[in-house]
């Protein structure tokens, strides 16, 4: 073969590799990017030099390959023009480092500057190019969830513009409340509806959603549930006596257990001895079950954000429709035992049994955080002032105390710890892995 003909077919292979002026051809499978590096120049030029608003060619098309003289550097005391928005349309092979490194660009900014929470990009989409030195944008700190919550159906309201107003179907919003038809939707009654509400986003979990074990704090064996809030499918919700709050029946910690599938079950609040009815306020799937003259209950939002709380209900008697107004679950118990990590000497009057501050087995329900809940019950008899001084050791802040005695009682994974000896009116139940529908009231 002659050196001749070799030349040639090395210009051939090099020429396009350092073509700075002439024109190409796009092939099939040809980018902008593709042909700029062949060519020596940058994207920007060759779309400069082309006159491209966009980053889409096809084949078949004509592109020149020359430089653009660069402009002349403005005077010092000039203002800079804002840079004119680019954007980029997604080729196969594509993925967000590939595009952010070819524009000189964070990963993050790109992402910030397109809505995009993932790395998920497809071909033919277009994306948004920030300026060089664009920092990503603050992480959101809400997010919206569906919540339900019960409505009063009032005079002029009819299904329809229920439905129109929760955008909802009519048919939906009569299915969602278990009836048989529609024309069931009149003024006086409460009805189930979704809503939109931005809810603060969770920290990072800490650790397992529930977990159990066995601690000697003060050299007393108590048996402690630990359950991490930060976790979205956490749900924390009394668990009655077959699946409903009935008068006149109770049921032991350990049948609660076995038949609420929960992951944790402690003994609730006080209740009458005959008739089972709780003593203060319940409120379940953001619905008041009953209310009492207890003044303190744990308060929980539907995003799983706990907080001990007083009750109004006490003082008025009678309950007010913004009673608990944002929870989801609200348990009132007591006394309040720990506050703000102090041992507390003083109680409400409301408690009045000498019973109460004797010596007797011990449950308690307390906070760490407001999204670290921490249930403990131990069969060893107690003072009211021993047990807060427990939960103190345990790092525990805030706390009431739970019914005790022949009433404690404690389950772990569908079986019993600590079983209560007698009936009672409810249990507190731990419910992880949960993706039910979630309430406000």
């Amino acid at each position: 073969m002659s050196s001749r003909y070799l030349f040639l077919i090395f210009l051939l292979l090099i020429g396009p590799a350092h073509a700075a002026s002439g024109t190409v051809t796009v092939r099939s499978g040809d980018t902008l990017y593709k042909i700029a590096t062949r060519a020596g120049l940058s994207v920007a030029q060759l779309k400069a030099s082309n006159s491209l608003k966009s980053d889409t060619i096809r084949p078949g098309q004509v592109l020149k390959l020359s430089r653009v003289a660069a402009l002349p550097a403005a005077p010092a005391h000039a203002t800079a023009a804002a840079p004119a928005a680019v954007t980029y349309t997604v080729q196969r092979g594509d993925f967000l480092s590939k595009i952010a490194a070819k524009y000189g660009v964070s990963v993050g900014a790109l992402q910030a500057a397109n809505n995009i929470n993932g790395t998920l990009i497809s071909p033919g989409q277009r994306l948004k190019i920030p300026a060089r030195g664009a920092a990503p944008a603050p992480r959101p700190t809400t997010e919206v969830r569906t919540l339900y919550t019960y409505i009063h159906v009032n005079a002029g309201d009819t299904a329809a513009s229920i439905a129109r107003k929760y955008r909802v179907s009519v048919d939906k919003l009569r299915r969602l409340n278990g009836l048989s038809s529609y024309k069931y939707i009149v003024p006086g009654r409460k009805v189930l509806v979704p809503s939109h509400i931005p809810v603060p986003i969770p920290p990072r979990p800490q650790g397992r959603a529930a977990s159990h074990k066995q601690l000697r704090p003060l050299n007393i064996p108590v048996q402690i549930v630990n359950v991490d809030l930060r976790y979205r499918d956490v749900l924390i919700a009394p668990v009655l006596p077959g699946g409903g709050l009935r008068f006149g029946s109770g049921a032991r910690i350990s049948q609660l257990a076995r038949s609420s599938g929960a992951q944790a079950i402690i003994n609730g609040s006080y209740f009458h001895p005959h008739s089972y009815a709780p003593a203060g306020d319940i409120v379940m799937q953001g619905r008041m079950l009953t209310w009492g003259r207890i003044p303190q209950a744990l308060a929980i939002t539907p995003d799983n954000r706990a907080a001990i709380r007083p009750s109004t209900t006490g003082l008025l008697r009678v309950p007010l429709d913004s009673a608990w107004q944002g929870m989801e679950t609200v348990i009132a118990t007591g006394p309040r035992i720990l506050m703000g990590g102090r041992v507390q000497f003083q109680y409400s009057s409301a408690f009045r049994d000498p019973a109460l501050f004797g010596r007797a087995a011990r449950s308690a329900i307390g906070l760490v955080s407001n999204r670290d809940l921490v249930m403990v019950s131990t069969k060893s008899r107690l003072t009211t002032t021993e047990m807060a001084k427990v939960m103190a050791r345990l790092g525990v802040r805030d706390a009431l105390l739970l019914d005790g005695g022949s009433s404690t009682g404690l389950a772990w994974n569908g079986k019993p710890v600590l079983d209560s000896v007698r009936k009672v009116s409810y249990g507190i139940g731990v419910f992880t892995e949960y993706t039910g529908r979630r309430y406000i009231r």
